[in-house]
């Protein structure tokens, strides 16, 4: 195998994965509560330490939030 054939090799799994990503965003409002936590889930195992900091920030703010508008 030759580096060009490894090349398209990873841009067809990125597109692939990047179609997967497409589609889960765009099915976000018909999910329930449970599907929406084990996609959320599956997701944080595969995020390094830094982008697990980065994920509890936004849910740090997220809960912040929810206290100013009550």
């Amino acid at each position: 195998m030759n580096d060009n054939d490894i090349e398209a090799i990873d841009k067809k799994i990125n597109e692939v994965a990047n179609d997967d990503l497409n589609g889960l965003e765009s099915n976000l409002n018909h999910m329930d509560s449970d599907e929406l936590r084990s996609e959320a889930k599956e997701m944080i195992n595969d995020c390094s330490r830094n982008e697990l900091q980065k994920v509890i920030k936004l849910l740090i703010k997220i809960s912040r939030k929810s206290f100013e508008d009550e």
